[in-house]
């Protein structure tokens, strides 16, 4: 044989043996299942609303309400000027500009 008729059948059997093991998952015979693999009971239409929809809104909602309850509180209300929150000691006067730089962060 030539060099090059070689260099042919070798590339093509090589390409035949991945193709072939390849394929072979796909020729697997479908009606029997793998260890785990077995299927449960189907989940009826209510059962995945409740755990895909108002589930996920649940958590959601007390996530939310423990994040902004606490700015529902008189206290917080008051601590807040124009919803920024303010230094509780300045609350009751006014600073002027010789007593801001005095005040040390």
């Amino acid at each position: 044989m030539t060099r090059s008729l070689r260099r042919i059948w070798s590339t093509t059997s090589a390409v035949a043996v991945l193709t072939a093991t390849s394929v072979s998952p796909a020729l697997a015979e479908s009606t029997k299942r793998d260890d785990g693999d077995q299927p449960g009971e189907p989940m009826g239409t209510l059962n995945a609303i409740l755990w895909f929809v108002v589930l996920p809104l649940a958590i959601y909602g007390i996530l939310a309400l423990l994040t902004m309850g606490p700015s529902w509180t008189s206290a917080a209300r008051k601590s807040t000027r124009g919803g920024y929150l303010d230094d509780p000691t300045l609350s009751d006067r006014q600073v002027t500009g010789t007593e801001r730089s005095q005040i040390s962060n």
